[in-house]
């Protein structure tokens, strides 16, 4: 992790010896006494502290020094067919990484239906992994997390999103590139986006019938047949570039 991610601020805190942090701070940055490190607070600034005392009974004790704003979510919302669970704790972890603002899965006609009972989504292990992704991009804001019955409810919900591609291997007539591009009729204007994706089966016909009706775009990422995790990566990044969405 490039920084370590608190719940609530705080101006003093002891660390226990039984939470990862600690272990973290002691084994793998090898912290003494004085040293600064990178924190952050949930949705709110990261900065320095100080490490004030490494106790023997495996605690540590840090001191806030300063906070500085972290950076904002990214615009952007993903629209993906339920995975199986590894597959969904790659995207979030990347997701988070990436600092887009929603993941939004929805259950696919030709998902299987017992992946949204898994441990994952019931002992809100999910967000671990939305955790984990931001100490890794040295953010702190993390993603909203929503699951949906079927496409048609959450299609409903992004209707105010200016714009909306849908990424499709097979019946795609353009790249992505070109659907954000001002060609495209996008292009830069538009403030924010949203990005969907399939299940690992890819698209029925009645779901892309659907994406059509609710006036999304098909778009394709290339010849090759990515994995739904590297699929986002790509787009996410495509989308930064093409809608100007950097924060420098």
């Amino acid at each position: 992790m490039n920084l370590i991610l608190f719940e609530k601020k705080f101006d003093l805190i002891c660390v226990e010896k039984i939470d990862t942090r600690a272990r973290h701070i002691r084994k793998v940055l090898r912290a003494k006494v004085g040293a600064l490190i990178c924190v952050g607070f949930v949705n709110g600034p990261r900065g320095q502290a100080e490490v004030m005392d490494l106790a023997e009974d495996g605690s540590v004790t840090l001191k806030l020094i300063s906070t500085q704003p972290a950076p904002k979510l990214l615009p952007i919302t993903l629209l993906i067919g339920l995975p199986r669970p590894h597959t969904a704790k790659r995207i979030l972890f990347e997701a988070a990484s990436l600092g887009v603002a929603c993941v939004q899965f929805f259950e696919a006609e030709s998902g299987e239906p017992s992946y949204a009972s898994s441990r994952l989504w019931q002992d809100n292990a999910w967000r671990e992994r939305l955790w984990l992704g931001a100490e890794q991009s040295f953010g702190t804001h993390l993603p909203e997390v929503v699951m949906y019955p079927d496409l048609q409810t959450a299609l409903s919900e992004l209707f105010e999103i200016p714009a909306r591609v849908a990424l499709d291997n097979y019946e795609a007539s353009g790249s992505l590139g070109v659907s954000l591009s001002k060609d495209g009729q996008i292009g830069p204007d538009a403030k924010s986006c949203a990005l969907a994706l399939g299940a690992e089966r890819g698209w029925s016909p009645n779901e892309r019938d659907c994406l059509r009706q609710n006036g999304w775009q098909l778009a394709h990422l290339g010849d090759q047949v990515l994995r739904v995790e590297t699929a986002v990566v790509s787009a996410v990044a495509i989308a930064i570039d093409r809608l100007g969405l950097h924060s420098k």
